[in-house]
């Protein structure tokens, strides 16, 4: 037989009420508090769902068990608020993991107990149905281990509530927060006290589920709602613990006073302790005087070590305050930039330079000639250029095959790399043509370099070098910047065409244009 009346509303509107911030709540379960905020909603469920359906029965069995089945949520909300209070409070205040399996243990005895109360009447003494209006009511006259699990349960929620207190005080601007955290578990004790006194009128309705109604209520409008959640409580001390940089506060006379952990780690390996010593102990480059203007771009090395270092004087109206040192490691940066620029060097010294024989390329040498010629011509300093072509290379090619002749031009390079002075820049112009630029050099000095560099080429040692005895030769063009060259391209028509001269003119031989 079943039953309808009014007193199925309030636990139905807990029951309700907390399955739909249940469901809200799973949007912030992967913020810190959230999971443990919605099994404190899914406990005070399974604790108000089995209380509205056992005021729609009225046989004794029926409500007993219900009532019973009830301690699921009863026992357990305590732990979830409590659950939710440190997980919520993880920035603040650090509690050992073990701790939530150790004071659940009080409530899992309190729920085996209420299972299986019919054998041991611990929970629950005695028990009987009362008529009220038309109402069928299960009343329950307490055994020793309720009271136990009462004080238990009030003094887990006062110590949880205790916790969200200090906790949220430490993040200004949150006083509804701080009130909901107060009132939201105070109500649903009240409301307990209250059902359990002497002056309940209903002693067979539990009013505590419409105290934690309130409570759910208060907990969905001002934390859930306005997301408060997703903003972390911490106190400003520990900030300091937080930051992964080292952080050093020197007094005027630059001694180290106080650092945070980060600080006291990275340069645990020193000879004496960080602190109390002076801040030239730490960095050696770090003088006084320029402590208190560093900007964000100082930086200093410290053993193998470079930190970009920040200054924040902690007292501004009064110069000899304590100053703030900000040390960010940056030397996995700098390692990044060294590798960057190196690569970049590679890049452009692959951009610059001939494959096979490793010597400038023709790209290269035109832009140097162009800065030379700009130079001799603001300055009327002296220039020239030699152009010199392998003779017959053609016949080592057709004779030997080209990776003989490859072998014989890196030959030729490394021959004009013994020669050439510092300043010379040698290069491949392409096929069996190089040149070299002069700087600084007249016509008789050029004619010098290019007569070793001819001698070089013909009694270079090819057998040995590449395993074939091959002949090589090589004829020049000299030619040096004069009044009425006008462009750099001008030059290089000069030297070119010396070397068809000294081609013609039986190869194996030097010759310069005046021009």
């Amino acid at each position: 037989m079943l039953q309808l009346t009014m007193w199925s509303i309030p636990p139905m509107a807990a029951a309700i009420i907390s399955l739909i911030a249940f469901r809200r709540a799973s949007s912030t379960a992967h913020v810190p508090g959230g999971q443990a905020l919605r099994f404190l909603f899914l406990m005070v469920f399974l604790w108000a769902g089995p209380q509205t359906l056992e005021t729609f029965f009225v046989h004794e069995s029926i409500k007993l068990f219900l009532s019973q089945l009830s301690y699921v949520g009863i026992a357990l909300t305590p732990v979830a608020w409590f659950q939710f209070a440190l997980t919520y409070s993880q920035r603040v205040l650090k509690m050992p993991s073990p701790l939530m399996c150790f004071i659940s243990i009080v409530p899992v005895i309190t729920l085996c107990l209420a299972l299986s109360n019919t054998y041991h009447n611990l929970l629950w003494s005695n028990w009987y149905l009362v008529n009220s209006g038309g109402y069928v009511g299960l009343v329950t006259e307490h055994g020793f281990w309720f009271y136990v699990h009462a004080f238990y349960s009030y003094g887990l929620i006062l110590c949880a509530t205790a916790i969200l207190t200090f906790a949220l005080s430490q993040f200004h601007l949150q006083t509804r927060s701080l009130l909901t955290a107060i009132t939201a578990p105070l109500v649903g004790v009240l409301a307990n006290l209250y059902y359990l006194s002497p002056f309940n009128p209903a002693p067979w309705l539990d009013f505590t589920t419409l105290g934690f109604l309130v409570g759910i209520l208060l907990l969905y409008r001002y934390i859930l709602q306005e997301d408060l959640l997703k903003c972390i409580p911490v106190v400003r001390d520990r900030v300091m613990e937080q930051l992964t940089d080292p952080i050093f506060v020197i007094s005027h006379e630059g001694n180290i006073i106080d650092a945070n952990q980060s600080a006291l780690q990275a340069f645990a390996d020193m000879e004496q302790p960080v602190l109390h010593t002076h801040i030239n102990m730490v960095a050696e480059h770090l003088y006084l005087e320029s402590i208190r203007n560093l900007d964000e771009n100082s930086e200093v090395s410290i053993g193998l070590r470079s930190y970009e270092v920040a200054s924040t004087q902690l007292d501004s109206t009064n110069k000899q305050s304590d100053v703030a040192l900000v040390f960010r490691d940056v030397t996995e940066r700098r390692l990044a930039e060294q590798k960057l620029r190196k690569l970049k060097d590679e890049l452009e010294r692959m951009a610059h330079t001939d494959v096979l024989t490793s010597l400038f390329n023709r790209r290269y040498f035109m832009q140097r000639l162009s800065e030379e010629f700009e130079r001799v011509h603001r300055h009327g300093n002296a220039l020239s250029v030699l152009i010199f072509d392998l003779d017959h290379f053609k016949n080592i090619n057709d004779t030997f095959g080209h990776d003989i002749g490859d072998h014989v031009l890196e030959s030729v390079a490394t021959v004009t790399r013994q020669i050439k002075r510092v300043a010379d820049v040698a290069c491949r112009l392409g096929g069996e043509e190089f040149a070299l630029l002069l700087p600084e050099t007249d016509k008789a000095g050029a004619i010098k370099v290019a007569q070793r560099l001819r001698q070089g080429i013909e009694e270079f040692p090819y057998s040995k070098s590449i395993g074939k005895d091959v002949n090589v030769t090589a004829s020049f063009g000299v030619a040096t910047v004069g009044r009425r060259m006008n462009e750099p391209s001008v030059i290089l028509q000069v030297a070119d065409r010396a070397l068809y001269k000294a081609k013609n003119g039986g190869r194996n031989m030097i010759c310069s244009t005046e021009e």
